[in-house]
């Protein structure tokens, strides 16, 4: 008699600790940046698909074949070149040296009145 009743309940514990997982490993793919993956050769949004659509074993694949690559490319993202940057949509241009920014700002002329 004990044991029939463990057995659901031990598959009820199964379950919510795949359910867990699963969220866990959504959120951890939706936080890493885009880069991360197109610096091993993948896109976060198949990998994201691929964890929502087929749930724990999406997950599992996640676990096991890529999140170690793509977590190890972290390092790897170089950082942009030298040069002037939009600082804003439309505000002035702002020098990134590579390695931090300066205090060198640009602003841009004002566009030239159309010639009529």
């Amino acid at each position: 008699m004990y044991s029939i009743l463990m057995f659901p309940i031990f598959f009820a514990f199964l379950w919510l600790a795949a359910v867990v997982f699963w969220i866990y490993c959504i959120v951890e793919v939706a936080r890493i940046p885009d880069t991360q993956f197109r610096a091993v050769g993948s896109e976060k949004i198949v990998w994201l698909l691929i964890v929502i659509l087929t749930q724990a074993i999406g997950s599992l694949v996640w676990w096991f074949a890529k999140r170690t690559d793509v977590l190890a490319a972290a390092g790897r993202i170089p950082t942009p070149p030298p040069g002037w940057y939009p600082e804003h949509a439309s505000g002035p241009l702002r020098w990134w040296d590579g390695n931090r920014w300066t205090e060198w700002r640009h602003v841009p002329p004002p566009p030239a009145p159309p010639a009529y």
